[in-house]
Formats: structure tokens, C-alpha cells, sequence
């Protein structure tokens, strides 16, 4: 269950879901829908920011009333052991915290602070990087799954020192197990007309065989081949699916941002969410022609048979 689950968005007031596109004030922290801060173009409680506003589960005006303070029992207490984890050892966790703290992307300790401002930068800065775009381009472009390509493309464009390469790997089994459809899904067409062409490879074989090119050891060998190149192009898929999916992100960015006197023009954000929004029809178009191609083949391969056998 996310944190922001039931909480109250400051600008419609209706709670948010674990399916709510969600995204945080990068100065309050205050949860939004993503659509409700695009909209309004800043955080909806922004008026409180000048008093040191920190949302802490609640609006402004929401917050509960503190319970009474418990009687403070004046008996002398024990001294307190020393604690592996005192004080003194703060200092050994990044941003002061202890183990118990929630993980960073690198498996280390993470505030909430450092976890919000992580947040804000992977979804709503809209500092250009290295590569020409922002995080808030890129996450606005990405719409759903957001969480999951927000850390994937921070990873992919996190600075390096110099002789080191970037990082371009980022495991997604969905965009190789599913593949093709997956790249339809998400607009990926010539990727995902590759990914099919490979694997109409496996039945080429059939063909040339029937029409009586190679033997049967031949052939044979072609089909398994193919079938090795299949399963290596979706671990490949796997594992750089997604930094493909990023190259292709950035260069429809700086496109749309083209037409937009580079991203200053009204509607901006808004045109790279519709370019941008995966496709269900897609992904059933795709489904569809697949399904008629490997229709095509079978049938094709099943008249070779019989004419041959005649």
C-alpha cells in the first residue's frame, strides 16, 4: 500500500489511490495528482510555504489534534546501554540515518527527505541533463509506469566520471517477455517490427525446405539458429529495452518541444503526454497482426506439405 493511499490531493480533494499518477511538491513534499499539478502549474497549498509548510500526511487545516502528554514518571530510570547505533555513529549513514531507514536506489540507507527529493528529481525537475531534456519532459512523456522509468532513465543518465560509461542496462521482463507487443504498446513500432521479424525467422526454414533449397540437416541448423537468436534478442530486450525506450523518449522530446518555441508554448506538456500515453489499441492491433502472420505461415507451410506429399 503507497503512502499517499486515501490522502487528500490539495487541488480536486479527492483522495488518491495505489493507481493514482501521483507526484510530490518538491518544497512541501505535498502529494498531487499528476494531471491536477500540471494544471494548475504549482503546488496547491504553495500560499503555506512562506510559514514552513511540511506535509506530513495531512493539509493545512486537517492536521489531527496532538493527544495529551502522559504524566512523566520522576522515578530514577536505569542508564541506558550504549547502543550499536548511537549518535556517534550517525555519521556512518548517509543523511544521518540508521539501517532502519528505508533504501536507496544503491541499497543504502534513505531518509523521507532524501526519499522525496529523489522522488522530485526523477519526476518534476525540469533541469535539462547531458542529453537535452528534463526528468519532468521525461516522466510527463512516459504517463503510466512512471515509478519504474523514472528510476530506470535517472539511472541512465546519472553523471560519470570521466573514462566511465554510462549505464544502459535496467532489467524489464515485460518488454522482453511480452515482445512485441510491449513496443507497440509503447510506440516503439520499428523496434517492435524487428522483434517480429526475428521471429519469423524460425520458420523460413520450412519454406526453403518445401521449396526444395537445402537439406533437411540444413534446415535443421537454420531453425535452431533462429531459435537461439530469438531467446538471446528477448534477454537482450530485457535488459536494454529499457534504454532504448529512453533513446526513443528523448528524441520524440526534442521534437514536440520543436513545434513548441522549445517547450514555452501553452500546451506543451500536454502534447507530450498524448505523444507520448501508451496504447491499449495498439497493443491489440499488434496482437492481432501477429496472430495473422503466424495464421499466414501455418497455412502456408501446411499447402507446402500437402502439395509436396502429392
Amino acid at each position: 500500500m503507497s503512502r499517499f493511499d486515501n490522502k487528500l490531493c490539495p487541488v480536486c480533494h479527492t483522495p488518491l489511490t495505489e493507481k493514482s499518477d501521483v507526484v510530490v511538491c518538491p518544497t512541501c513534499g505535498t502529494p498531487h495528482h499528476r494531471a491536477c499539478y500540471l494544471s494548475l502549474g504549482h503546488c496547491g497549498v504553495e500560499e503555506y510555504h512562506d510559514r514552513g509548510f511540511e506535509w506530513k500526511g495531512f493539509l493545512p487545516g486537517e492536521e489531527p489534534e496532538e493527544p495529551p502528554a502522559p504524566e512523566m514518571d520522576t522515578r530514577e530510570l536505569p542508564p541506558e546501554p550504549d547502543s550499536e547505533f548511537s549518535d556517534s555513529h550517525r555519521a556512518d549513514y548517509p543523511g544521518g540515518t540508521t539501517p532502519d531507514s528505508d533504501q536507496g536506489m544503491n541499497g543504502q540507507p534513505m531518509s523521507i527527505e532524501d526519499l522525496l527529493e529523489q522522488l522530485q528529481r526523477q519526476t518534476m525537475d525540469d533541469t535539462r541533463g547531458a542529453d537535452g531534456v528534463s526528468s519532468r519532459e521525461l516522466s510527463t512523456y512516459v504517463g503510466r509506469s512512471v515509478m519504474h522509468y523514472s528510476q530506470a532513465f535517472a539511472s541512465f543518465r546519472a553523471p560519470v566520471i570521466p573514462g566511465q560509461r554510462r549505464r544502459k542496462v535496467f532489467i524489464n521482463v515485460c518488454a522482453g517477455l511480452f515482445a512485441p507487443i510491449h513496443q507497440f504498446y509503447r510506440k516503439m513500432d520499428l523496434l517492435g517490427v524487428v522483434i517480429l521479424l526475428i521471429n519469423v525467422l524460425f520458420y523460413v526454414p520450412y519454406y526453403l525446405y518445401n521449396a526444395g533449397i537445402g537439406t533437411m540437416e540444413t534446415m535443421s541448423g537454420i531453425q535452431t539458429a533462429a531459435r537461439v537468436l530469438s531467446f538471446v534478442g528477448m534477454i537482450l530486450v530485457c535488459l536494454f529495452g529499457d534504454y532504448l525506450y529512453y533513446r526513443h523518449a528523448v528524441k520524440q522530446i526534442r521534437q514536440i518541444r520543436a513545434k513548441f518555441d522549445d517547450g514555452k508554448a501553452e500546451g506543451y506538456y500536454e502534447a507530450l503526454a498524448a505523444k507520448g500515453s501508451p496504447s491499449w489499441l495498439r497493443a491489440i492491433v499488434a496482437s492481432l497482426a501477429v496472430s495473422l502472420v503466424l495464421t499466414f505461415v501455418f497455412f502456408q507451410l501446411g499447402l507446402g506439405a500437402s502439395t509436396g506429399s502429392v
